[in-house]
């Protein structure tokens, strides 16, 4: 039974927490991290007084993404192979806001990504010719 209850608390559907790889360099995962937005193409990212923190997270378990684009909420599913990534049909709430720009924007870059990168706590989502559409700081989920 506790061989039972400890391979389960193995497989668990939590989002990982980063992993260091010595010293002082903690590495976080494309799955399991929650991906708060900075940037749009060349363009940082500010929040509105009264609006949310845009982010994404990825759930390797299920190939699912959730998130919220400044005023709505997210949800996809999205397809990884090495450094290649897509991004399913997206569905949103409907909410009126006043940032619907930014979250269009974001929108707009998660179909148009084609590929990722993470560098340090940053996530880069790139297009088909692998520039930057958005960028991403990695915060604990």
């Amino acid at each position: 039974m506790v061989t039972l209850l400890a391979m389960a608390a193995c497989n668990s559907n939590e989002p990982r927490s980063p992993t260091s790889k010595g010293s002082d360099e903690v590495t976080f995962e494309l799955a399991g991290t929650r991906w708060a937005l900075v940037q749009l193409g060349d363009k940082p990212v500010t929040i509105s007084e009264g609006g949310r923190e845009a982010y994404i997270a990825l759930n390797s378990t299920d190939g699912s993404v959730v998130g919220h684009a400044g005023c709505n909420r997210l949800s996809t599913n999205y397809k990884q192979s090495g450094a290649q990534l897509s991004f399913g049909d997206l569905v949103t709430t409907r909410m009126y806001c006043p940032d619907i720009p930014t979250e269009t924007a974001l929108l707009d870059a998660m179909k148009a990504t084609a590929g990722w990168r993470i560098a340090g706590s940053q996530l880069e989502l790139l297009n088909s010719q692998q520039a930057p559409v958005a960028r991403f700081e990695a915060r604990n989920l």
